[in-house]
């Protein structure tokens, strides 16, 4: 199950890096902005993601999570195939929510609270890492195969490669994964009688203190993970000045050490810390928050490419360790009735704000600080998809390229100081953690 699990999330992150990695050749094929492409990649993406997760998250715990998550990966599948025909912005976010359906349903409330029911609390934190050491994987084959394949191919290539194996792993979770006794590691056993209701699940999460700092601290890092994780390939591209293929090359690179390595000191180190003490739940996400940050802001204005991932790849690392000590928070607070819901709840905050919100940003702050920062005119007009017409002069392309490169470094260096707040309010989640994961639920006739 966790080899399964593992490699859907292998399948979700070379979806979105590989789109991450191919999307300099996309721009300029189909004369995109960057805000289109934050909103392909991020709003556009995130909206159908998060929302649908509720109807998801409430079929989850009443009916089989293996089926929902087998049929998930085909839809995924299948509209992840369809991107490789598309010719508008308007086909190409259509198929992006169908791929952000499936993903919602796929790796989202199913999956966790699947590893609910197969694993006590003090274990959920490794086996939740183990399922996202799929995402390192992923993230790798899609920087690297899709930058090379958008260099030295066509990038429409690259999303029919990837639907073969979703196939593949949609017929293997309907045939091999197993449905376990809901509640076979909680105090008590699954609780008797109708599920919460979504606004009682809600209610209890967001009345204790520590959650609501949890959840904060997550968004902020969520948007400022996902907004600059999304532009790097095209950061590299445009400051540096390197090909597709060797900027997924040091974007998969930089994804694979350093959210492996994140997600294991996230993982392993948080369930080994918790023994002592279990506010260790939110310190260390606040501490590599808070180490992040500046190595993010040095990383991004260095000269040469060689100083600028001396700098990112510890401030990838650190960035990530905040992930899994606040999925199996949200799955410690809770019994099994609710767990799926409680996934959702963590869901909108990684996809809503992470996924939608982050991107979008970077995209519009980019847009208008190359806006400001070109004086040959209108830089829309005069530079679509970030460079200057065929037929300008050297000029006009030189001033297309400095202005492309110094909007989106000034963007994702903005978006940057975020990851400041999240620290701030993991620190503060501390206060009450122990007794708000002491505290459990009680139903009565109103909110059942």
């Amino acid at each position: 199950m966790l080899f399964l699990l593992m490699f859907m999330n292998v399948l979700n992150l070379a979806d979105r890096q590989g789109l991450a990695a191919v999307v300099p050749a996309l721009k300029r094929d189909l004369h995109l902005s960057d805000t289109e492409l934050g909103v392909i990649q991020g709003l556009g993406f995130a909206i159908f993601y998060s929302l649908l997760g509720l109807p998801i998250a409430r079929l989850s715990e009443r009916r089989s999570r293996t089926r929902i998550i087998a049929a998930s990966i085909a839809l995924f599948s299948v509209c992840g195939a369809l991107i490789s025909q598309v010719r508008t912005f308007a086909l190409l976010l259509l198929c992006r929510v169908g791929v952000s359906i499936g993903d919602a349903g796929a790796v989202g409330p199913p999956l966790y609270s699947l590893l609910g029911d197969h694993y006590p609390a003090g274990r959920r934190g490794a086996a939740t890492t183990i399922v996202w050491l799929g995402a390192p994987i992923g993230a790798l084959a899609g920087s690297a195969c899709g930058g090379w394949i958008a260099q030295h191919g066509q990038w429409r290539d690259w999303f029919i490669a990837l639907a073969i194996p979703g196939f593949i792993a949609a017929a293997l979770a309907l045939f091999t994964l197993h449905e376990p006794r809901r509640g076979a590691f909680d105090a008590g056993g699954h609780p008797e009688g109708p599920v919460p209701s979504a606004r009682a699940v809600m209610r209890f999460l967001f009345g204790k203190p520590s959650m609501r700092h949890v959840l904060l601290g997550a968004a902020y890092a969520a948007i400022a993970m996902n907004g600059m994780g999304q532009f790097f390939a095209r950061y590299f591209v445009a400051v540096y000045h390197i090909g597709p293929a060797q900027a997924g090359k040091m974007l998969g690179m930089l994804v694979v050490v350093a959210m492996s390595s994140g997600l294991v000191l996230g993982g392993f180190g948080v369930d080994w810390a918790v023994k002592r003490d279990r506010r260790w739940y939110v310190w260390l996400p606040a501490v590599s928050l808070l180490i992040a940050m500046p190595l993010f802001e040095l990383g991004l204005h260095q000269a040469t490419l060689a100083g600028a991932m001396a700098m990112l790849l510890p401030a990838h690392v650190a960035l990530f360790v905040y992930y899994t000590p606040t999925l199996t928070i949200a799955q410690n607070m809770v019994d099994s009735s609710m767990r799926a819901s409680s996934a959702f709840t963590v869901a909108i905050v990684f996809g809503l704000l992470g996924i939608g919100l982050g991107p979008t940003l970077v995209g519009i702050v980019s847009d208008l600080a190359a806006h400001r920062a070109f004086e040959a005119g209108d830089f829309a007009a005069l530079c679509p998809g970030g460079a200057a017409r065929a037929d300008a002069g050297p000029a006009l392309a030189a001033a297309c390229s400095s202005a492309s490169a110094h909007g989106i470094q000034f963007s994702m260096a903005a978006i940057a100081v975020l990851l400041l707040l999240g620290s701030l309010h993991f620190f503060l989640a501390a206060r009450g953690l122990r007794a708000d994961l002491d505290a459990r639920y009680r139903s009565t006739p109103a909110n059942v």
